[in-house]
């Protein structure tokens, strides 16, 4: 295996120190940013060096931080880039960063036939391989027909002090709110987020891991997460169930299912490396690796997801990425205003 994996405390000795010089080798390299899951992403980039030829380099994330850390330091290079790539496991911050500036545009012939909503107006990101956003519970402590049939729901009384969520200012949790903060008028999101304020809702600092976790503790008896998350946990023993809420019986108005993105760095210091990898993980060879794997992502492409009839999701929700990225910082304002007096250990 060429590639190994650089963590923040070792990057920054070795660029100071000018023991990393990544123009000096012989051998092609790309520098990627990834939060996805370590394990995961590993495999698919193992397999890109085997069949490129080329060296990665990577660099990730905590899993409380999940993306958010990367974003930031995006930011911070912004001008001096060292990263070629970023590989998201959200699309939010990547929408954000793409607004500023951040990408530069890439037109992948792999993702040429990418609906409108998974790609950036300007090509400066796309979607891909997507997970949903489930409720997860613990099937011995709640039955399946007494859960709530929406996201919605989660505002019954006979919720409250039932419900986990991830700290919304990192990861995915804070891009689905973002997202039903976006397809709702103001009087019906003002009516659930004061709503939700009186659910005592436990808000944790450790990602949607530590949500899952929290349902399978039996702290609470729902978690807002992603099923990769509740895959992972039953692989490790575990025995809970999830279900991709609705958020409304109209057309458009199912599951979230939040995607991967990739985008190329403006600037990057080695383009046609980046290239490469970017239609790499757009592929349908990735496609059918994710799916395949523990985290059963969904495949966009139809002649993968005709393969994995259990990955589908019906009539998801109708969701306009880089919109909900604009609405993003907002919504946030508003979450921890109307939930200012939850008591969790996030705030």
């Amino acid at each position: 295996m060429m590639r190994r994996r650089m963590d923040v405390g070792w990057w920054l000795c070795a660029a100071l120190s000018g023991l990393l010089c990544v123009a000096c080798s012989e051998t092609p390299q790309v520098v990627v940013y990834v939060s996805a899951d370590e394990a995961l992403a590993r495999e698919v980039l193992d397999a890109f060096e085997a069949t490129h030829g080329i060296q990665v380099l990577m660099v990730g994330d905590t899993e409380a931080r999940k993306t958010f850390g990367l974003v930031e330091r995006l930011r911070r290079e912004r001008g001096a880039p060292v990263a070629d790539v970023f590989w998201s496991s959200e699309a939010i911050g990547t929408c954000m960063l793409a607004a500023e500036g951040t990408f530069a545009p890439h037109v992948s012939e792999t993702a040429s036939a990418w609906p409108a909503a998974w790609r950036g107006a300007d090509a400066s990101w796309y979607g891909f391989s997507p997970r949903p956003r489930v409720l997860v519970y613990d099937p011995q402590v709640i039955d399946a027909a007494a859960l709530p049939a929406t996201w919605w729901d989660l505002a019954d009384p006979r919720w409250r002090g039932a419900i986990a969520m991830a700290d919304p200012r990192f990861g995915t949790t804070g891009g689905h709110l973002a997202a039903m903060r976006a397809s709702m008028d103001d009087g019906r999101w003002s009516t659930w987020l004061d709503a939700m304020s009186t659910q005592s809702i436990k808000l944790l600092p450790g990602g949607n891991a530590a949500v899952v976790d929290a349902v399978r503790r039996g702290e609470v008896v729902l978690g807002a997460t992603d099923l990769d998350d509740v895959r992972a946990a039953n692989a490790a023993g575990a025995s809970l169930a999830a279900v991709p809420l609705r958020h409304d019986d109209a057309a458009g108005g199912g599951p979230m299912l939040m995607p991967n993105t990739v985008a190329i760095v403006a600037g990057a210091p080695h383009p046609s490396q980046a290239a490469a990898l970017a239609d790499w993980l757009l592929s349908s060879e990735v496609a059918r690796m994710l799916a395949a794997s523990s985290s059963g992502n969904t495949p966009l492409q139809p002649d993968v997801a005709v393969a994995f009839p259990d990955l589908a999701i019906e009539d998801p929700l109708r969701v306009d990425f880089e919109t909900t990225a604009v609405v993003y910082p907002d919504a946030l304002d508003e979450i921890a205003e109307a939930w200012r007096e939850v008591a969790t250990g996030a705030r």
